[in-house]
Order: C-alpha cells, then sequence, then structure tokens
C-alpha cells in the first residue's frame, strides 16, 4: 500500500506541477524509497519532538540541493494530501485532512526555516573540480576533488556526487582523511559493478559541492 501511494503522490506532482519534474531523477524508484523512509523516519520520532525537528531541518537544509524553494511545499503537501486520500477513504473525512493539512504545514515550515537559515551561512553548491577517479577494487573507488573555496571540514561527513551519466541521483562517499595541505578532498566508498561503469572515467570534470552542515555534503559533476 505504501508502495501505490507513493506512486501515485508523484503521479500527480508531475500531473498537476509538471514545472516540478526537474527537480526529480528520470528514473523514480529510488525516490520513492527515500519518501517512504522519511515518512517513516518523520512517525517514528512523531512523539519526541527535538528528534523529529532535528530530522526535519536535516531534510530541509539537504534539499537545497536539489532546488527546491519554499514556494514548492504547498504543492507537495497539495499532492501529498491528494494521495493519501484515495488511498485512505474508507477513514478519510474532513476532519481527517484538516488535521492532515495542520500537520504538514507544520513540517513544510520547519524545513524551510531550516533551509533559510542555512542559506545565510552557506551556498547550496560551491564550485569544485574531479581531479581523479580511481577503481583502486573492483568494487571500491576513489574520488578527489578541487574545491573552488576552502571546504570547512568536519570528521564524520559524507557526499552524494550527482554525474551527466545519472542526474539527480545523488551517491554517498564517506571522506578518506581531512582536506590535504593544497585543498583538495579524497572521498570513497564502496560500489556495485553497474554504478562503477557509470562513473566518469578521463579528463577532469567540473562540478558542485553542496554543503556543508551536520554531516551532510555532495557534488554534481557536470560537462565542461
Amino acid at each position: 500500500m505504501a508502495a501505490k501511494v507513493t506512486s501515485y503522490f508523484y503521479a500527480l506532482i508531475f500531473v498537476r506541477h509538471p514545472d516540478l519534474r526537474p527537480l526529480f531523477p528520470q528514473a523514480m524508484n529510488a525516490q520513492r524509497d527515500r519518501l517512504l523512509k522519511a515518512l517513516l523516519t518523520a512517525a517514528e520520532h512523531i512523539d519526541n519532538t527535538p528528534a523529529l525537528v532535528d530530522h526535519l531541518q536535516n531534510l530541509g537544509r539537504g534539499h537545497r540541493k536539489y532546488g527546491t524553494r519554499a514556494e514548492h511545499h504547498p504543492a507537495v503537501g497539495e499532492c501529498l494530501t491528494g494521495a493519501l486520500s484515495k488511498f485512505a477513504d474508507s477513514v478519510w473525512d474532513t476532519e481527517t485532512e484538516a488535521a492532515w493539512v495542520r500537520t504538514y504545514t507544520t513540517i513544510s515550515q520547519v524545513m524551510i526555516e531550516a533551509a533559510a537559515v542555512d542559506e545565510l551561512r552557506a551556498p547550496a553548491w560551491w564550485y569544485a573540480e574531479v581531479v581523479s577517479h580511481d577503481l583502486r577494487t573492483p568494487d571500491i573507488a576513489v574520488l578527489t576533488l578541487r574545491p573552488d573555496q576552502p571546504y570547512p571540514f568536519r570528521a564524520g561527513q559524507y557526499a552524494g556526487p550527482e554525474t551527466p551519466w545519472w542526474p539527480r541521483i545523488w551517491r554517498q562517499y564517506s571522506f578518506a582523511s581531512a582536506p590535504r595541505p593544497d585543498g583538495l578532498l579524497t572521498r570513497s566508498r564502496n560500489w556495485s559493478p553497474s554504478a562503477v561503469d557509470s562513473e566518469p572515467r578521463g579528463s577532469p570534470q567540473v562540478g558542485r559541492m553542496h554543503g556543508p552542515y551536520a554531516l551532510d555534503v555532495a557534488v554534481e559533476v557536470v560537462p565542461q
């Protein structure tokens, strides 16, 4: 049932608000799972306000890399309400809908405020050059980046690069070490064979580095 709700939700988004389609990847399987995970995490913390707020703030900050803006949230709430009402029609009534609208309004406001605060202290991304992409073993890749300005590193961060081969798909890397004296960053991760085959090799690429905040940064690789 959950899969049907998320699929219907995205169908509503793309039909009613086609201008939002470029914010999402072409292949939506992972995105549907990500939405469900976010909703389940929020539900798990519903009685733990500090944990719930922290989760929502991280979501709000993280969505900056997708180009999400405050004016997008009402459309999301509208379509999520539509999807829930369709698949919970046996218990859905005006009172339930009003309660959900209040809940979503609160959720979106926390996310919007967190994104606004983050925007004051850091750009959504800054540019970096992909200096090298090395396969150390058949399933471990190491990526070296040269950001266009000093990167405020904190131990424990991870990053998710996006490549032209897989637009709007962000894979997670961990940092192998703190930035080198020359400013280069080295990151590594385990790979599946299909992921390795899809990654850029050869000439350096120019990309965008998202963050840093909390433990989440990301790099978007784009063609020169």
